[in-house]
């Protein structure tokens, strides 16, 4: 059985409110897949800022981090 008889089949057996939301998303799909988008992020759309790593690689290069003093174990009651 092929992809698209799979999906004739599986539509066939959906009731209407389930076929609109999939009509929605085939729309969305479409719109993508005629803009050129394929899912990938485009550039300028990166999670970090422009130059991010670069302005802060190194910054704590030379100081000595330092663990604060732990703190004692919260005290709980019996049960």
């Amino acid at each position: 059985m092929s992809t698209r008889e799979a999906l004739i089949h599986e539509i066939l057996r959906q009731p209407e409110p389930v076929l609109r939301e999939l009509q929605h998303y085939l729309a969305f799909l479409a719109e993508h897949q005629k803009k050129g988008e394929n899912g990938t992020p485009t550039p300028g759309a990166e999670a970090w800022p422009a130059g991010y790593f670069q302005k802060t690689a190194g910054a704590f290069a030379g100081e000595q981090l330092e663990r604060p003093p732990q703190l004692p174990f919260e005290k709980r009651e019996e049960w």
